[in-house]
């Protein structure tokens, strides 16, 4: 396998260690990292923004690796006057592809399930496109989906389009 292939799957592997917390995960994630790299999210609001250098995408992974668990007051989607206290309990992602484009470039296509502890959630659907030189990321570039989805064992239809933004806030903090 390709360096910079084992690097983005590596990647991903320590992505779910994170969001598991799984102790080490963000310093292993930060040493995948060109100390001048570039997070960023390319997706609709609210999940946009760029983080830039080592420091501002290690507070990025400090703050996804805080999320797990973190509790959310939701809306719901058939009593907009009642809220809902829950936590942020699935993120899980399916990597469907990896693909090396050339010597510096890899894409990898994903499906991600996003839901609260109580079973309310959606997938969305996206890719990271990784650019690396020596070995590390120089840039990432995460697209997601503006269209979340259906998924087995979750009731999209409880939640209501702020709910979701919400979410996608918690689980998008990092992917």
């Amino acid at each position: 396998m390709p360096q910079n292939e084992e690097t983005v799957r590596t990647y991903f592997e320590l992505i779910r260690g994170l969001r598991t917390g799984v102790d080490g995960s963000i310093e292993k994630l930060t040493a995948l990292w060109d100390p001048d790299g570039v997070f960023e999210f390319a997706g609709t609001p609210p999940v946009t923004g760029t983080f830039t250098g080592l420091n501002a995408i290690t507070v990025l992974y400090r703050n996804r690796f805080a999320a797990s668990g973190m509790p959310l007051r939701l809306q719901g989607a058939a009593k907009e006057d009642e809220s809902l206290e829950t936590a942020l309990g699935v993120v899980e992602t399916d990597v469907h592809r990896v693909r090396v484009l050339d010597d510096d470039r890899v894409v990898a296509g994903w499906t991600t399930v996003i839901g609260t502890a109580d079973r309310k959630g959606f997938q969305v659907s996206g890719s990271h496109a990784f650019t690396l030189k020596d070995g590390r990321i120089t840039h990432l570039r995460v697209v997601v989906s503006p269209k979340p989805e259906d998924t087995a064992g979750f009731d999209r239809e409880a939640l209501s389009v702020d709910d979701i933004g919400r979410l996608s806030l918690a689980a998008w903090a990092v992917v």
